[in-house]
């Protein structure tokens, strides 16, 4: 239902660009017809133009360009998922994570882990490794983590794990404004192992 707010404020926007359109036209024949001064009708054109632009560029803020505070507990809602990392096999190197370089005609990575039972896939725009003295690595910590958590499970997993974190929009009048109530605003894995040489690096193309 919050979603009804940005769809109404688009439709809206599309009766007002169309009241602007017809009112122009019509301006300029009465201006014709009656000979009225050109000057004030330019000025009301520019002002009802500028109205919609101003309009325009608002919508388009807060349903495509508005920033996603991580921090702010009325702008989003933050979850977290542990799990222990699952060691890997190949005969000849024992891993916790694949990394892949995808077609390389753009700089994505792509990570594999394994899980309870289960192969997860991500990549670098959503997830990275952390393999040093700390828990974050430099790309995770722009997102809000409960730091004492990832402490506590470096020393119970070995520094083997993943930490998932999801934020989706709360139910606000800006969130129902952009249509984004509901969604989901980010997810991002931090995948923790011990070492560098726990990571199973393929070849580019290569199939994991």
């Amino acid at each position: 239902m919050w979603n009804l707010i940005g769809a109404g404020a688009w439709v809206l926007l599309l009766i007002y660009l169309v009241f602007v359109v017809m009112n122009v036209r019509s301006r300029h024949l009465k201006m014709v017809v009656m000979n009225q001064p050109r000057l004030r009708v330019v000025v009301i054109d520019v002002l009802e133009s500028l109205m919609f632009v101003a309009a325009l560029y608002g919508m388009a803020w807060v349903t495509w360009l508005r920033p996603i505070d991580y921090t702010s507990s009325t702008m989003v809602r933050v979850n977290y998922e542990y799990h222990p990392l699952i060691l890997q096999s190949d005969g000849e190197k024992a891993y916790y994570a694949t990394v892949a370089s995808g077609n390389g005609k753009q700089p994505v990575r792509y990570f594999t882990y394994w899980t309870a039972n289960t192969r997860n896939k991500t990549n670098s725009r959503q997830a990275d490794i952390s393999s040093g003295s700390q828990p974050l690595s430099v790309r995770a910590s722009a997102y809000p983590w409960k730091n004492k958590r990832l402490t506590k499970l470096d020393a119970t997993t070995e520094k083997a794990f993943v930490a998932t974190m999801t934020a989706h929009y709360r139910k606000t009048f800006l969130n129902g404004l952009g249509m984004h109530v509901g969604h989901m605003a980010e997810r991002f894995d931090l995948i923790r192992i011990p070492n560098d040489t726990m990571i199973k690096v393929l070849p580019l193309n290569a199939e994991d």
